[in-house]
């Protein structure tokens, strides 16, 4: 997972997770409403083209069901029995609204979603800031926790006596990584290899602390993460990292030169 510990991290574009679905994550969860009833429009009997229409419907319902859970987190309840309506109409190609009436209400609908977001990552982004400070301000008074000048923490679970890595090298690490609450969001139990400098800030300072052999925990600041950016499900704006690393071995810089 090499664009994990990308340097410059892609933020995530929240605003189209809200909007759509991918395709790993549509499960399907058809009767799993207990207030609604499976329609009796299939038998025994149905064809295969009545099977697939409504293998079609199913699918358009699940996703759109989904897509309006997601937005009414954000801007409030969305009327079933309307969208049910709207979806109908659209089907016999009739409308209760001109298209340039649909193509505006839905562009001020993105445009509140937008704004809603963009307050509450705000907000999530001090409440994670703040948390963080106060898990560093903790954990810096715990026995073994070094804090270096740059912010970063450390603690050396088992010294090595091999080579250290220096900037332009090539690492082998197995690791865990971990938000402050516990969530684990990578992990590698076999050896990984990374170019040193394509890491993390974080990562570069403390893999370099470290010799090969050696277990160390490192406690990174947002600021040596990925600061004000969101990196998958776990790693909010602003969030503390947490990782258990194990420098395997080194491939040095002179070695690869040696090796073109």
């Amino acid at each position: 997972m090499n664009k994990l510990f990308a340097k410059t991290a892609i933020a995530t574009i929240v605003a189209a997770s809200v909007l759509t679905l991918s395709a790993c994550d549509h499960k399907y969860q058809l009767g799993g409403n207990s207030q609604a009833q499976a329609s009796n429009v299939l038998t025994s009997n149905s064809t295969f083209e009545q099977k697939a229409a409504y293998a079609i419907g199913a699918s358009l319902g699940e996703y759109v069901s989904q897509m309006k859970k997601n937005q009414e987190q954000l801007i409030g309840e969305i009327p079933s029995d309307v969208v049910i309506a709207g979806f109908t109409d659209g089907v016999h190609s009739v409308s209760s609204l001109k298209r340039e009436e649909i193509e505006n209400i839905l562009k001020d609908l993105d445009k509140k979603i937008q704004e809603k977001i963009e307050v509450e990552t705000k907000k999530a982004s001090e409440d994670n800031l703040k948390a963080g400070k106060a898990f560093l301000d903790s954990n810096a008074k715990k026995e073994g926790v070094v804090t270096t000048k740059s912010g970063l923490q450390y603690k050396v679970i088992k010294q090595g006596e091999g080579p250290k890595a220096v900037k332009g090298d090539i690492i082998s690490v197995t690791y865990k990584g971990s938000t402050i609450d516990g969530n684990v969001f990578d992990e590698q139990t076999k050896p990984v290899d990374f170019p040193l400098d394509n890491m993390i800030p974080g990562w570069i300072e403390g893999l370099q602390l470290m010799n090969v052999g050696s277990e160390y925990e490192l406690y990174i600041p947002s600021a040596l993460g990925y600061g004000e950016n969101a990196v998958g499900q776990f790693i909010k704006p602003n969030s503390v990292l947490v990782f258990n690393v194990k420098l395997v071995g080194i491939k040095k810089a002179d070695e690869k030169k040696d090796n073109k």
